[in-house]
């Protein structure tokens, strides 16, 4: 447990939630804060409040990806943990993640136990995505059929077991996840091919690719809060999403896969679209949600079919 450790945290006009973010992280680690352009002065606050971490002031938003890689560059831990601005430490968690590396030579990623704001557990690792659980997702089905592709805020009942003990897993959400540097020195940064989303899953796809473990390490605890800025623009947030699902397709898998995802996306979309309608027309007050998300649905049809065309 000698490792020093690194903590990294972006933020994007995510003040209040920054703070209480870096608050919870204990003394002793390096931390580095790489501030996507806030204009709601997240980067000054970080300045006056927290002056033991490096800061990072960026001119313009260059996406999640791409600003964890900025401080992965200047990171000088052993082990290094990227934590989402509205994700906040327990106490222990660090320890905790530490001791699994040391248990474990051949772990390269870990998250923790991820917690709701009301103490409830929040899915925080998966099994890699299938057209079968794409089929799951864009019909409405995982609702009530079990998958190990998280999609909710809390887990299903079928999973609480699982979540209670270490996991040997395919991959951990990026929210709280923590990797050694050899596999940084290994396989490089998050892939910074997408604005946003995905990026977790397709960098422990090519670290389990290159020989390293991915576990999930449920002696420590983050709680989350889901409340990034992001989702506040419903038609970027689906077009964003979109973007990263079909990006980890076309490097992990097979041509008829593609295929497969693209049509389910665009039956997926058409639904959405045609439900989305129906509540901005019964409830004024989400008309506004309603087009953004038709919005947004659209150009994933649309991206989709591009994927279609390409093959």
């Amino acid at each position: 447990m000698s490792e020093r450790v690194s903590v990294i945290v972006v933020s994007y006009n995510a003040q209040d939630l920054a703070r209480a973010c870096l608050a919870s992280i204990p003394t002793g680690p390096e931390l580095l804060v790489v501030d996507n352009a806030s204009t709601d002065g997240c980067a000054d606050m970080v300045a006056a409040e927290f002056p033991g971490a490096r800061l990072m002031r960026n001119i313009e938003n260059v996406g999640f990806a791409r600003a964890n890689n900025q401080a992965l560059r200047q990171a000088n831990g052993e082990l290094v943990l990227l934590l989402n601005s509205d994700a906040e430490l327990r106490p222990g968690c660090l320890a905790a993640l530490q001791s699994a590396f040391a248990a474990h030579p051949k772990l390269g990623v870990a998250g923790p136990r991820l917690l709701n704001p009301d103490g409830t557990w929040q899915p925080s690792w998966g099994d890699f995505p299938t057209p079968v659980t794409e089929f799951l997702f864009q019909s409405y089905l995982y609702k009530i059929w079990p998958t190990r592709f998280p999609y909710d805020r809390h887990i299903s009942l079928w999973l609480r077991r699982a979540y209670g003990v270490f996991q040997w897993v395919d991959w951990v959400t990026g929210a709280a996840l923590m990797l050694r540097r050899q596999v940084y020195e290994a396989i490089g940064g998050l892939p910074e091919g997408t604005f946003m989303y995905g990026e977790d899953v397709e960098y422990c796809a090519r670290a389990r690719a290159a020989g390293f473990g991915v576990a999930y390490v449920p002696t420590a605890s983050v709680c989350h809060r889901l409340q990034t800025s992001s989702r506040r623009d419903y038609a970027r947030w689906i077009e964003n999403y979109t973007q990263a699902t079909l990006a980890y397709y076309r490097q992990h898998s097979t041509p008829t896969e593609r295929r497969a995802v693209a049509r389910w996306i665009i039956a997926g979309s058409t639904l959405r679209r045609l439900l989305w309608m129906l509540v901005g027309l019964t409830f004024p007050v989400r008309r506004q949600e309603a087009q953004q998300r038709n919005q947004g649905y659209r150009r994933a049809s649309l991206l989709a079919r591009e994927v279609l065309h390409a093959l």
